[in-house]
């Protein structure tokens, strides 16, 4: 293999991997509103791969020298044509500003959730004019290369007239001046299905338009599946489960009352032979809490699986019974 010098600051050794779909790439990158961050990784090889040995790094503010607070290490495996998720470890909904929750749609779609502690690690904190990378150590010299990088380390965008805004790479020369439209803040980003592999080598310049899709701001249902031709069928799409939602009282008579993530726009309850009937309800909001007063007069007397759909189409499920 061909040996190349990558030098940023810091000297890092690089093997680049010429051979396509045997490497891990990221197949997508999500820089949403407030916390909502994530990377996806996938796999375009045959083998499963273990993660350990992996690790995702943040270049802040076009930083080309490594510091162990900027990096994250992953864990468990990732199998053939498979797509995982790396999202920031923002879940407590009880918290506000910078620690303000990932959305629940995106939280559900996490395989990994990284950077939760600001005094360890910061990876997962990146907001469009960082560079990321997806490293790989080697374990016979202990040490890490990029075997794909998204952005041009070194480098942060800014705009000339004034430098201190932050603004994305964008689809026009030279990508880092504001020129055209900028794709790496308040975007979603998906790797075309052309790309084999990743970019290991810094890029003289960034288009992300080269090897990108682009996606509006909060774009999360692609995420978990990616396609690739190295592969005939799309990465598998994992079933997300609806949210167990706690009814009290329950059995209940005239009215029950449940605790949902956030706001809903639709309650029904199906009895046991599939019929569905639609449930008035009443939300309320409580010391941040999202409450439903749900009527269930309407109902006969039996057991009910009660399915509601959230304002961020979030799916919440639970087994209701009717005196």
């Amino acid at each position: 293999m061909k040996k190349t010098l990558f030098a940023l600051g810091c000297i890092l050794s690089m093997v680049k991997l010429g051979a396509q779909c045997n490497e891990l790439f990221i197949s997508e990158y999500v820089e949403g509103t407030r916390n909502n961050k994530a990377l996806e990784i996938y796999n375009p090889g045959t083998a499963t791969i273990d993660l350990s040995n992996y690790r995702v790094t943040r270049w802040q503010n076009g930083s080309a020298v490594w510091t162990s607070q900027f990096s994250d290490l992953l864990s468990g495996t990732i199998g053939s044509n498979e797509a995982k998720v790396l999202v920031i470890d923002r879940r407590d909904t009880t918290q506000t500003g910078q620690d303000t929750p990932v959305t629940y749609n995106l939280r559900v779609k996490a395989d990994l959730f990284l950077s939760k502690d600001y005094n360890t690690s910061f990876s997962m904190s990146f907001n469009g004019d960082d560079a990321m990378s997806l490293d790989k150590l080697n374990t016979a010299t202990n040490k890490w290369s990029p075997i794909d990088i998204f952005g041009k380390i070194g480098q942060q965008p800014q705009l000339p007239s004034n430098p201190s805004r932050t603004i994305g790479w964008s689809d026009s020369f030279p990508n880092n001046t504001g020129l055209g439209l900028w794709c790496t803040i308040d975007k979603t980003l998906i790797r075309k299905h052309g790309i084999k592999q990743g970019v290991s080598a810094n890029p003289a310049n960034f288009n992300p338009r080269k090897e990108w899709e682009v996606y509006p701001v909060n774009t999360f249902d692609s995420l978990r599946t990616h396609i690739c031709d190295c592969n005939k069928f799309a990465a598998r799409n994992q079933e997300i489960a609806a949210q167990q939602v706690q009814l009290f009282p329950n059995p209940a008579t005239s009215e029950v009352k449940a605790f949902f993530q956030g706001a809903v726009i639709s309650i029904i309850a199906m009895d046991m032979q599939g019929r569905k009937v639609q449930l008035p309800f009443e939300m309320q909001y409580p010391n941040g809490f999202a409450i439903a007063t749900i009527s269930t007069a309407s109902l006969s007397s039996g057991v009910y699986h009660l399915q509601a759909i959230g304002a961020g189409q979030e799916n919440y499920s639970a087994r209701l019974i009717k005196q």
